[in-house]
């Protein structure tokens, strides 16, 4: 039986981002498959450790060399890695793997996974999930935020040290593609991020699936749910799932609500996800803007059915995750371009605000909120048109056709 080696160079814990959760779900979605292949999962953790998923699926844990903790200090809240280079444990350990799957093309576990594919002569694919060169040059510009201005504005404003070190790491993400047996990337991605990478056989469109068992239109008692999160019946549901986080643009949600608040619009904004930003959101959003605990998937399943409008402003996204689920609820979703627009036709499933500006999405949102013809519209269409894949799909479509291709050549 064929062994694979799954890398995900991120830390696996309740709070875990978008990343790891489509790892989780894809074996979720496997439970009870008995598959032709063993896979090994390796993610980073506090302990080093081995968790038997099923008969087929292990989980990995492996402790950072150098975890990316180190840099909350200088405001870097990211999701944990390891920015050590090389793993010398890691790399004989693949060894005995018989093809090598890395999810992202820049940190330990890839580099580590590159030489040892060089080396052992072992097949290497990878999957692209984040868009890290438009994080970075977030975390870089925030960084330099914190100097003396004069100092600040040689590096960002002169030199443009932010856009230098995005643009190295595309072009070293593209080297890594170029090296891979076959890369799974979102076309949207490709075509957006990677225009010089050519679509060929080695390239597979990467999409994300969803839980269709939980994500679906119910029926979902109204009274009784306004009541819960103690909102007046007459006010409108502007719903937000993700990290309550600047980046994923919860901060600018905030500065909407208030703005709606103040045209005079009954409106509750409810923001839920990993609370990092949730305080300053409240600040700028005031009354009527919640920000809950984690919930379950049923509870945001339940929040998706009823909200007004899901509202996703984050700029950087690969595959919207949420947004697919929302959709799957029947949510019509405003969304920005390259964030959950990856996952959106505008006016048709969805809609899309070209604009970054806080006027403009509260202007959209206010004229929509009084459309109701536009609303039932675009409902309609995700009644009849919305077609996702579920995760085994994704399995099974994406990954497993594949690598039993690169094994059989």
């Amino acid at each position: 039986m064929k062994r694979i080696a799954i890398l995900i160079d991120l830390e696996l814990s309740n709070k875990s981002g978008g990343h790891v959760k489509f790892w989780e779900k894809i074996c979720e979605s496997l439970m009870e498959d008995n598959l032709e292949i063993k896979i090994d999962i390796f993610f980073l953790g506090k302990v080093k450790k081995k968790r038997k998923f099923n008969n087929f699926i292990n989980f990995k844990i492996k402790k950072p060399i150098l975890s990316s903790k180190i840099l909350r200090i200088v405001g870097i809240d990211a999701d944990y890695t390891d920015l050590f280079p090389f793993n010398i444990f890691l790399f004989f350990e693949l060894k005995k793997y018989d093809l090598i799957h890395t999810t992202d093309q820049l940190f330990s576990m890839s580099k580590t996974a590159k030489l040892a594919s060089f080396i052992w002569k072992i097949p290497l694919t990878t999957s692209y999930h984040t868009d890290t060169s438009s994080y970075t040059k977030y975390y870089i510009l925030k960084v330099f935020s914190y100097l003396p201005s004069p100092l600040s504005s040689f590096f960002i404003k002169k030199i443009k040290l932010h856009q230098k070190i995005s643009e190295n790491q595309k072009i070293k993400i593209q080297k890594y593609f170029n090296f891979c047996n076959k890369v799974m990337i979102n076309f949207k991605s490709l075509s957006e991020d990677f225009s010089k990478i050519k679509r060929n056989k080695k390239i597979v469109n990467l999409e994300r699936g969803i839980n269709k068992e939980v994500f679906k239109k119910i029926k979902i008692n109204k009274v009784n749910f306004y009541k819960k999160f103690n909102i007046p019946l007459e006010n409108k549901i502007l719903f937000f799932c993700g990290r309550v986080h600047e980046l994923k643009g919860a901060n600018f949600l905030a500065k909407i609500h208030k703005n709606l608040i103040e045209k005079g619009l009954p409106v509750t904004t409810i923001l839920t996800g990993e609370n990092i930003h949730g305080d300053e959101c409240k600040k700028i959003g005031g009354q009527d803007l919640i920000i809950t605990n984690y919930l379950n998937q049923n509870e945001v399943a339940n929040l998706m059915n009823i909200c007004d409008l899901f509202v996703f402003p984050s700029l950087y996204e690969t595959g919207p995750q949420v947004v697919m689920e929302a959709k799957s609820c029947g949510a019509l979703c405003v969304v920005s371009p390259k964030g959950g627009g990856r996952k959106i036709s505008h006016n048709f499933d969805g809609i899309i605000i070209n604009k970054y500006l806080v006027n403009e999405w509260v202007k959209v949102i206010y004229s929509l909120l009084k459309e109701k013809k536009k609303i039932s519209k675009i409902k309609n269409n995700l009644q009849k048109y919305n077609t996702s894949p579920s995760w085994r799909d994704i399995f099974f479509n994406v990954f497993y056709k594949n690598w039993k291709e690169v094994l059989n050549s």
